[in-house]
């Protein structure tokens, strides 16, 4: 398997509720408001690319000015 596989791992709800300590009603709701990136496998079916959840989390970083 390549490595770069795993960095576009799909995962679900609660691995995502595992990795970012959110609860998976605040991801539904996150989801629904279209503020987390998702990929709908069918309509009741989501899951979540590795490498977009990293890129959302950084964007979500604050750093301090100084």
């Amino acid at each position: 398997m390549d490595p770069n596989d795993l960095h576009d791992r799909l995962l679900t709800i609660n691995e995502v509720s595992e990795m970012t300590r959110l609860a998976v009603g605040t991801l539904y709701r996150l989801v629904s408001e279209k503020r987390i990136p998702v990929v709908h496998l069918s309509r009741r079916c989501l899951r979540f690319r590795l490498s977009d959840l990293n890129r959302w989390i950084e964007s979500m970083a604050e750093f301090p000015e100084n």
